[in-house]
C-alpha cells in the first residue's frame, strides 16, 4: 500500500466514529431495539460490538507494535452479545468508547516511520500482520457495521 491509499485508509478510519454516531442518532429506543428485517443484530447490538471490538483491536495495535505475539481471542460473537448484555446498555458510552479508542489509535498510527506500517509483526493465527493490515481491518470492520446499523434501522443500506 503507497502513502496515498495509506492516508485515505486512515482518514476513514478516523472518520468512522462519527459515521457511526450519525448512523444512531435521533434514533428511539424502539428504533435501536427493532428487529432488523433479516436475522442479525439489533441497531443497539450492532453499536455495542462495535465497541467491544475496538477495545481489542486497541489492545492488538500497541501488542503489535510492541512485537509481542498477538493471541487471536476466540470469541462467540453472539455469546459476548448476551453476557455483555448489549442488548440493554445505553448506547452512549459505546459510542464514546469508539471515539476515544480511534483518537488514540490515530495518534499512535501518526506517529509511524514508513518501515513501521509495513514490518511483518507476530500474529499466530496469519503467522504475521502488518500495522497496515490492522488498519485495513478495523477501518473495514466498523463501516461494515455502520451498514448493519442502517440496515436493522431503514432496511436499506
Amino acid at each position: 500500500m503507497n502513502a496515498e491509499a495509506r492516508a485515505e485508509l486512515l482518514a476513514r478510519y478516523q472518520a468512522a466514529p462519527k459515521l457511526l454516531a450519525d448512523a444512531v442518532a435521533g434514533s428511539s429506543i424502539a428504533q435501536l431495539d427493532g428487529a432488523p428485517p433479516e436475522p442479525g443484530w439489533t441497531a443497539r447490538e450492532n453499536v455495542h460490538h462495535v465497541s467491544d471490538i475496538a477495545v481489542m483491536g486497541a489492545l492488538r495495535l500497541r501488542l503489535m507494535l510492541l512485537d509481542i505475539e498477538v493471541e487471536m481471542w476466540p470469541t462467540d460473537q453472539d455469546t459476548m452479545q448476551k453476557r455483555l448484555r448489549n442488548d440493554k446498555r445505553p448506547i452512549g458510552p459505546a459510542l464514546k468508547t469508539v471515539e476515544g479508542l480511534v483518537e488514540s489509535a490515530v495518534s499512535i498510527l501518526g506517529s509511524l516511520r514508513e518501515d513501521e506500517w509495513t514490518q511483518p509483526r507476530p500474529v499466530p493465527v496469519a503467522r504475521s500482520a502488518s500495522i497496515e493490515d490492522w488498519l485495513a481491518a478495523n477501518t473495514r470492520h466498523i463501516e461494515q457495521h455502520i451498514d448493519q446499523i442502517r440496515y436493522a434501522l431503514t432496511g436499506t443500506c
